[in-house]
C-alpha cells in the first residue's frame, strides 16, 4: 500500500520579513523545510509538515499558507507561550540574502520528543529536515527521534545543512552536529561553502569524495554557477539558468524540492538514481530555482510546474 505522504518535512516554519524597492519590509511565510515541502505539494506530490509555531497572528498565517498549499498541516503544533520565530532578510545588490533570526523565544525551537506525531512519521516515503533542527539538544533530540521513526518505518532520509552563522556559537559546533547525522542520510544537499566546511577540504573535488563517502547521492549548490550531483564516483555537473535575480530567498529549497520531487514521481531513490536520470532532474532544478529568484519572497516565488 502506498504511504500518505510522498514527502514529510521537519522543522522550523517562520516569517520571512522581505524588503521591498520602496524600503518597506513584507511578511512572507518561510522556513526551508516548509519552502521546501512547499514546492513538493505545488509539483503535485502527498506532502505534510511536522513542527512547532506560536499560537499567534504570524502561528495561524503559517497553517493558513500551509493548507492552501496543500501541505497537510495535522502535523503543526501550537506553542501558548512562545512567539512565531521570524527573520529579517537582507539583500545585496545582486539578490543574495542574509538572515537576522528572532528565535531565543521562538517556537520553533522548543519541539520536544514527546509531542511528535508518529503515525504521520510512519506513513512517508521520504523525510526530509534542515540544520537548524540540530542547534539545541532538546530540539535536536526531537529531531534525532522523529527521523529513526520514519527511516526505521522505510523512509528515505533528505537533509539540507542550511547554515546560518548567527543561530550556531561557532562554526564548528555546525560542522560537528551535521557530521553526527550524516550516518542518517540517503541524499545531501549542500552549497559549495557547507561542503568545505563539513569536510575541511580545500577543494570542491576533495569534499565532494569525502560526502560521498558517507551519504549514498550528494547534490551541490554553487549559486549562478550551477550545481553538481554525485554518487560514488560519478559527478554530473547540472548547468545554471540565467534568470533577472532580485531576490534569492527560498531558491535552495525550491532546487532540493523539485530534484526531490522529479525523483520520487519517477519511481527513484537515491539509491537507484543513475547519472543520466539525476541529469535530467537536475536541470529541472536548476532551472526552477533559478526562476524562483526573480520574485521576492520563497513560498510566494515558487513556479507553476504545469
Amino acid at each position: 500500500m502506498p504511504k500518505k505522504y510522498q514527502i514529510l518535512s521537519f522543522g522550523e516554519a517562520l516569517i520571512d520579513f522581505t524588503p521591498t524597492s520602496e524600503g518597506t519590509y513584507v511578511p512572507n511565510v518561510g522556513g526551508a523545510p516548509l519552502n521546501l515541502v512547499a514546492c513538493a505539494a505545488k509539483y503535485g506530490l502527498r506532502t505534510a509538515f511536522v513542527g512547532k509555531v506560536g499560537k499567534d497572528a504570524f502561528g495561524k498565517l503559517i497553517a493558513c499558507t500551509a493548507e492552501k498549499c496543500g501541505i497537510d498541516t495535522a502535523g503543526i503544533l501550537w506553542d501558548d507561550d512562545r512567539v512565531t520565530t521570524h527573520a529579517f532578510v537582507t539583500l545585496d545588490d545582486t539578490g543574495e540574502r542574509d538572515f537576522v533570526f528572532c528565535r531565543e523565544h521562538g517556537a520553533d525551537a522548543a519541539l520536544t520528543s514527546s509531542e511528535l506525531p508518529k503515525e504521520m512519521l510512519a506513513d512517508t516515503e521520504l523525510f526530509h529536515f534542515g540544520g537548524l533542527s540540530l542547534t539545541n539538544d532538546e530540539l535536536k533530540t526531537a529531531c534525532f527521534t522523529a527521523l529513526d521513526y520514519a527511516a526505521d518505518n522505510g523512509a528515505i532520509v533528505s537533509f539540507d545543512p542550511n547554515y546560518r552563522p548567527l543561530l550556531w556559537k561557532t562554526p564548528l559546533d555546525f560542522v560537528a552536529a551535521c557530521n553526527e547525522v550524516l550516518s542518517k542520510v540517503d541524499i545531501l544537499k549542500v552549497s559549495l561553502e557547507e561542503a568545505l566546511m563539513l569536510t575541511g577540504e580545500r577543494t570542491e573535488r576533495e569534499a565532494v569524495s569525502v560526502l560521498t563517502s558517507k551519504v549514498s547521492a550528494v547534490l551541490v549548490t554553487k549559486g549562478a554557477e550551477g550545481a553538481l550531483w554525485a554518487k560514488g564516483d560519478r559527478v554530473v555537473f547540472l548547468p545554471p539558468t540565467k534568470a533577472c535575480t532580485v531576490d534569492t530567498t527560498g531558491a535552495g529549497d525550491i532546487f532540493f524540492g523539485v530534484f526531490l520531487s522529479a525523483m520520487l514521481s519517477g519511481g527513484y531513490t537515491p539509491q537507484s538514481l543513475d547519472g543520466e536520470k539525476a541529469e535530467v532532474f537536475g536541470k529541472k532544478a536548476c532551472y526552477f530555482a533559478a526562476k524562483s529568484t526573480e520574485k521576492h519572497g520563497a513560498i510566494p516565488s515558487i513556479p507553476n510546474f504545469s
